[in-house]
């Protein structure tokens, strides 16, 4: 599978469970996180192998979409960190 983003938005039943998640999101090549039930990834892996990995860590009311996302045409009200983060080059 070729490079590229996903993204994987959350809603949680409670309390966001951003510790738990960041250690997922640790397998992939890069990530942001840019909300607080949302985040970016650079990867090589389909949404089926993130929803695996990330399933164990949701709770039985929370639910998740992973979606491929094509950057190259975009607009939006984000912070300089972040369009830095998603402008910078990779290697793979």
């Amino acid at each position: 599978m070729s490079w590229r983003f996903l993204h994987v938005g959350f809603q949680f039943e409670g309390a966001p469970k951003i510790t738990e998640m960041k250690q997922v999101f640790e397998r992939a090549k890069d990530w942001m996180r840019y909300a607080p039930n949302c985040w970016i990834i650079w990867t090589n892996e389909s949404p089926e192998t993130w929803f695996q990995r990330l399933k164990p860590q949701m709770g039985k009311g929370d639910t998740v979409l992973i979606c491929a996302i094509n950057l190259t045409e975009r607009r939006g009200w984000l912070s300089k960190e972040l369009w830095d983060w998603i402008q910078k080059e990779r290697s793979v």
